[in-house]
Order: C-alpha cells, then structure tokens, then sequence
C-alpha cells in the first residue's frame, strides 16, 4: 500500500547542442532538473487547501506558474515562504548538461535514458513504496519517457499492486507547486537565468529539502561562495569532508535496509548544508531527527539516532564533527577540536566513574574481585591504570 506521494515535474530543455538555439530561439538550458514533492497522503486534501489560496495570493487563480513569476524575485520568495508551511519534502536531481561528452549522450533519446536511470535510482533508493503523480505529458518529454521506464522496470507484486509507479492526473496543483520549485531551482545552478538572489532562495527551501543529486558530483557545485582560507575554513579539509562523504554516498546509495536509508538520508542533509548553506553551521540532532521522521512517517529516539546514524558514519571512515550545537562535516581544524573535545567531556568523566567502581570494589574485597580483570575490558585496563 503506497503512504507517500510524490508530484513530479521537470525544468530545462533537451538540446545539447550549446552553439545554436532552440527552434523557438530559445537558449540551451545548461541544466535539466528532475522535482518532486514528496508528501504523506493524508496530508493532500490539506496541502491542495493552500494551494488553493497560494493561488489566489499570488497568480489571480491561476496556476502556480514560475515562468510567469520569472524574475520577480520578491513574488517568487514570497510564494516560496507560503509553500514552506506545506507538509512536503524536496527532492530532485540536477543535471549539468555540459558535463555529458560521452558520444552516446549527444542524441536526446540516450540523454533521457540517462535521466530515467539516475531519477529512478535515486527515488527507489529512498521510497521504495510511492505513488508518482505528473500532469500531462508531451510525446517528447522527459516525463512521458519516465512513465515507460518505471513500468517496465518495476514489476508488479503477487497482490497486483505496484509498489512503485504512477498515477495520471491533469492540471494538480501539487505538481505545478513542483514545477515552480524546479524553476526556483533553476535559478539557482542554470547558467541561462541563474541570479544572485540564489542563496534567499536555497535559504528558504533548506528544510524542505530530503535530497538534491547533482550529477556529476563534484565539490565544486557549492551554491555559497566558499569562505576565504583561515582558523574557520581549510579548504584541503573541506575537500576531504566532502570526498569521503560522497564515497560513503555511492557506496551506500542502494542499500535498501532501514538503518542504511537513515544514514544515508542524514548523510546527504548533512552534505547539502555543508556545500549550499554555510560550511560552519551545526546541525542539531533535532533537526537531523525530524528529517527522518519526515521521510520515515515516524519518529526515530536519540539512542537509535547516534548508535545507528552517526555511529556507523563515523565508523566507515566518513568524518562527522560534534559538539554542544550539533553535528556538521569539518571545515576547519577547530571542528575536529570541537569534536574531540566533545568526547573528552563524555569519556574522561564515564573512565573516572569505572576507576572509581572498580577501587571501591577491589578495596572491600581486599583485592579478591577486579571487575576489569577480564580480556575484554583491557583498553580500559591500559587507560586508567
């Protein structure tokens, strides 16, 4: 049974061919994004609600339209602080379209096979039960072909139900609200009508956001400007913040168990604050927490979120500093201080209550019980005697 909606919708063109125009003399778009709102289903009668005042707020009625909002960047924040009240989480993947020199990636039906391929992958790994909904679809579109791709690779189970697949509906609000996002989107990484109000929009959308695959994946798609070098920020260690994170990312994309999912959703948060937001901002463990309730439909404790989250991070060599203020990937020397020393608050005094347990102990029983005698526990042994 599907629990969870995505509406879908797409920004960008297909030419690239980056020399000529359109047949409508329209630019080659750099970019082609892939958006989807991606929602609980009993929350949709309330989100179509607000929708339908959005509309009324800003568009006469009309639909929710971000060409028509073009670069009125006061109306399209505007209309971006009202969607954020709505109960939807973004997803969406960005493809820098001059970066495709394969041969085969020229023609346009091998460019959307691509697509397909990367969009599938990456919203399967997430929400392996979802129901997809798109407006109407053109024959030549990137959406029509989705439609075909997802049908025949995912099969129907032995009760007749797609666990992943599409639904037809024309005109939904939810998927305009999509398509205006894509386009803010656009206005943030497409060469061809990027601005420089990119940042108030991304600031808005922050936590909204469940996952933005870029391809190709590289540290250099940062939206922010990166801070000059200094005690805040050491690009060698940013660089490889962001490398073994991304490593840890693709080696874990398709696994599909729980704890897997959780670590690689709060991975990617982590990552996109870290090249998006700002490099120096903490991310409590609250806000990390509710972005997995957010995708998971409930609530996850602290125990299950640093023993099953950050622990096995941190133990597959991806680097995660702590302290007081949250979680965030280094940037800077001081984050790895903050890190140790968060953890020098937690294990110097947890060592000096065991040393303590253990003298009471061997004194009253003149030296006849040493509860850190066995083997196991000779780390312990080393540090405190």
């Amino acid at each position: 049974m599907h629990h969870h909606t995505a509406f879908l919708s797409e920004w960008g063109n297909n030419t690239l061919d980056f020399s000529k125009k359109g047949p409508s003399g329209s630019l080659p778009t750099t970019h082609f994004i892939v958006t989807a709102l991606i929602m609980d289903k009993a929350d949709h009668v309330a989100v179509l609600a607000v929708l339908e005042a959005v509309s009324k707020r800003h568009f006469d009625g009309g639909p929710i339209d971000s060409e028509k909002t073009g670069n009125d960047h006061v109306k399209r924040k505007d209309v971006l602080e009202d969607l954020e009240e709505l109960p939807f989480q973004v997803f969406s993947v960005i493809v820098d379209k001059r970066q495709l020199i394969g041969e085969g990636l020229r023609y346009k039906g091998s460019f959307y096979k691509f697509l397909h391929g990367l969009a599938d992958r990456e919203l399967f790994r997430i929400f392996p039960d979802l129901e997809m909904v798109t407006g109407q679809t053109g024959d030549e579109t990137f959406m029509k072909g989705f439609i075909t791709y997802v049908q025949q690779n995912h099969i129907a189970n032995l009760f007749n139900e797609s666990s992943f697949g599409f639904v037809a509906s024309q005109d939904s609000p939810v998927v305009q609200a999509a398509n205006f996002i894509a386009g803010t989107l656009a206005r943030c990484y497409d060469e061809t009508v990027i601005t420089d109000q990119r940042g108030e929009f991304i600031e808005i959308l922050k936590r909204k956001v469940l996952t933005i695959r870029f391809w190709p994946d590289a540290f250099a798609h940062n939206l922010i400007s990166q801070p000059e070098p200094g005690p805040s920020f050491d690009p060698l260690l940013s660089e490889l913040s962001v490398n073994l994170a991304n490593d840890f990312l693709h080696r874990k994309s398709a696994d599909k168990a729980p704890q897997a999912i959780d670590q690689v959703s709060s991975l990617s948060y982590l990552l996109f604050h870290f090249r998006h937001i700002s490099p120096t901002r903490y991310i409590t463990s609250f806000e990390l927490m509710e972005h997995i309730r957010a995708r998971r439909g409930k609530n996850v404790s602290l125990h299950y979120f640093q023993t099953k989250v950050i622990a096995p991070l941190r133990d597959a060599g991806v680097l995660i500093a702590s302290s007081s203020r949250g979680y965030k990937l280094p940037a800077s020397e001081q984050d790895l201080y903050d890190f140790v020393g968060h953890s020098n608050t937690i294990i110097e005094p947890m060592l000096s209550r065991v040393k303590r347990f253990r003298d009471q102990i061997h004194m009253a029983t003149d030296g006849k019980i040493d509860v850190l005698a066995a083997d196991e526990y000779k780390v312990i042994r080393k540090v405190i005697d």
